[in-house]
């Protein structure tokens, strides 16, 4: 066998946790080539443990590497494993691994950035003060917001008040993201790979579970970062072992007024992050975080 095709469907973020699960696969297998295909290709530029990088449109990809037998071809989705959707807790790069038949012996994620792409963003943002980015929404359609992924627009604001006077914040969005107060400025213009580079160097990060969560952690010395994360479960099974971190979860009230609700398993197989904004069990006006 030549190597592995993984075919990975799901958004930027998904992409990102696979580089640590690419590491793993290298160093275990340093003979077989890693091929990935995926609407992402972006994330896995000069990544050394990758030995093919692919967008789904790329020609001739059956003849190449799906239908030859001498690659093995993952395409199952972790989180249509039975982990998952039970929410097990268990990572979702150790159950990429366990798909692929490999330990999981990495950290976390890995991104590689050129030093020409570092200059570029340093030009972009010119600031004297340190640089406070924020990620308030994610998914293929931010303005959809969730109570699955995205924290209470208020909280989040509140929180965003310590900063306001002695950092430069940025709100690192879409043009269809919601307007927060208390930053400086808006970025929607960047492309993925300049948002990712933005999120691993910032002098500090806010953020939910999303890609920002991932691009942050693929820094093995970023600094000061705080996640949001409306789920409890999430902590175990997105987040990262980062014990500096400030890894922000419901009160006590709020994970006793989800646990026994039928939408509380809000995977990708259940209940589409789509739906859940509708579904939300938490009545109004009941804090979701302390800080």
């Amino acid at each position: 066998m030549k190597g592995t095709v993984v075919h990975i469907n799901g958004g930027l973020g998904k992409c990102i946790v696979f580089t640590g699960v690419a590491k793993c696969y290298k160093e275990q297998n340093p003979d077989q080539e890693l091929i990935i295909v995926s609407g992402y290709p972006e994330v896995f530029i000069h990544n050394p443990n990758v030995d093919g990088n692919y967008s789904f449109n790329t020609p001739e990809l059956w003849t190449r590497f799906y239908g030859n037998p001498e690659y093995e071809v993952l395409a199952q989705d972790p989180y249509l494993e039975a982990e998952w959707i039970k929410n097990e807790e268990i990572h979702l790069m150790d159950i990429w691994c366990d798909m692929l038949g490999i330990d999981c012996t990495c950290n976390g994620p890995e991104l590689f950035f050129s030093g020409p792409e570092v200059d570029d963003l340093q030009a972009m943002i010119q600031t004297d003060k340190p640089l406070v980015v924020v990620q308030s929404t994610g998914g293929s359609n931010p303005a959809a917001r969730s109570w699955t992924r995205n924290p209470s627009k208020a909280e989040l604001e509140q929180y965003l008040e310590r900063y306001s006077e002695d950092n430069y914040v940025v709100h690192l969005c879409t043009p269809d993201t919601p307007v927060l107060n208390n930053v400086h400025q808006r970025i929607d213009s960047f492309t993925k790979r300049q948002a990712m580079c933005l999120v691993y160097y910032a002098y500090e990060f806010v953020g939910i579970d999303s890609f920002g969560l991932h691009a942050r952690a693929a820094n093995p010395e970023a600094g000061a970062t705080t996640i949001f994360l409306p789920l409890a479960e999430s902590r175990i099974r997105l987040g990262y072992d980062r014990e500096d971190w400030n890894w922000l979860v419901p009160t006590q009230e709020v994970q006793d007024l989800l646990k026994d609700h039928t939408d509380y398993y809000a995977t990708v197989f259940k209940l589409s992050i789509d739906d859940a904004s509708e579904n939300c069990p938490v009545p109004a006006g009941v804090r979701w975080f302390e800080f």
